[in-house]
């Protein structure tokens, strides 16, 4: 492993930031640390990086105690969201900082330096534009100039908070790209912190989900997106159908609806069901009818509206007062040909089922 952190904690005044974090970091790997604000991951982070030091818990860098280790020490390199750049200094000078700035026994030639610099820039593909300011460049050319930055002192551990937070979504997926390749080509180990599921999921190898100032699934992407261990996960990792349940002899049943399903196991009382909206079969309807089941398997909805943009589809649909959103194709949308007002029937596909009490949890102040 390259990071081990045990029994992490850290407080500020009576805020919990975070509460007993254990994690591993392996060599090589781009690891994300995901959650909303207020989760703990930047303050995670930033111990990580040696800019803040924890209450109590202990942290090892390539098998060394690093808690008492300087950033410098600990050999990372910093990308922030606001760029962080010397608006006095060129893109050039910008980048060459950390090597000018290295101790005299450390410090490489200028020949050395300017060739280092040069190779980054060709790299990040910004050697034209060397001798230009900060403030010449657009938002995603800042940021790759800071991570050229990061990379000229050639980090053991690259820290990442909240990279592309401050450029536009456009901008934002060309450098999510990007980063990837480079991550591919240098494998160098790196933690980035986001709350945007998207970014996370498609650039990580691995994904910590953070929630309240502890880790709620650490997983691969598909793991954690497919196989949520908390309702939490499953709730923060894109949209989803919630249901309020009633478990009794083992057979959930949906709060208003008549429709039942398995609860193998499960203790009678209140519990949760989640649907993605994906997951979640349409079909059209000729004529209303009373009640809320068609089949044993298909319930009865109506339509309140269709946002058809781009290659998908989203339609939001009363269920007896429940609000079910669905996503399909357009192709299939077209197909169904339904609007607004019209009655549908929907089949709730694979999904999940919490007990009431561990949904609450989620937003329980402590």
């Amino acid at each position: 492993m390259t990071i081990r952190i045990s029994g992490i904690c850290k407080r500020f005044g009576s805020f919990v930031a975070l509460d007993r974090v254990d994690l591993e970091v392996r060599a090589g790997e781009l690891l994300a640390l995901l959650g909303p604000s207020g989760s703990g991951k930047t303050t995670l982070l930033r111990i990580l990086g040696g800019l803040e030091r924890p209450d109590q818990g202990s942290l090892t860098f390539f098998g060394e105690a690093a808690l008492s280790l300087t950033p410098r020490d600990r050999q990372v390199g910093f990308v922030f969201q606001h760029y962080s750049l010397f608006r006095h200094m060129t893109v050039f000078d910008n980048v060459a900082f950390g090597l000018d700035v290295q101790s005299r026994k450390d410090r490489r030639s200028r020949l050395a330096i300017t060739e280092k610099v040069r190779e980054l820039l060709r790299m990040v593909q910004l050697e034209p534009l060397a001798d230009r300011y900060p403030s010449q460049l657009s938002g995603g050319q800042r940021q790759l100039v800071s991570l050229a930055r990061a990379l000229a002192i050639e980090p053991r551990v690259l820290l990442l908070d909240e990279p592309f937070g401050a450029l536009d979504a456009k901008v934002r997926k060309e450098l999510r790209r990007w980063l990837r390749r480079l991550h591919d080509d240098m494998h160098i180990t790196s933690v980035f912190v986001t709350h945007d599921q998207e970014e996370a999921l498609e650039l990580a190898d691995r994904v910590v989900v953070m929630n309240r100032g502890r880790i709620e699934q650490v997983g691969v992407p598909s793991q954690v997106y497919n196989d949520p261990a908390s309702p939490f996960v499953y709730d923060f990792l894109g949209n989803v159908n919630r249901f309020d349940c009633t478990i009794d002899a083992g057979v959930a049943r949906i709060v208003g609806v008549d429709q039942a399903f398995p609860a193998v196991g499960m203790a009678a009382g209140p519990a949760v069901a989640f649907f993605r909206p994906h997951d979640i079969e349409l079909t059209r309807l000729e004529a209303p009818a009373k009640g809320t089941a068609v089949s044993a398997e298909l319930l009865r909805a109506q339509v309140r509206h269709v946002y058809a943009i781009g290659p998908t589809a989203r339609v939001e649909l009363d269920l007896a007062g429940h609000m079910v959103e669905v996503v399909m194709d357009q192709d299939r949308l077209r197909g169904l040909g339904v609007d607004g007002g019209d009655w549908c029937g929907i089949k709730l596909g694979r999904g999940r089922l919490f007990r009431a009490g561990m949904v609450a949890a989620m937003a329980d102040p402590r």
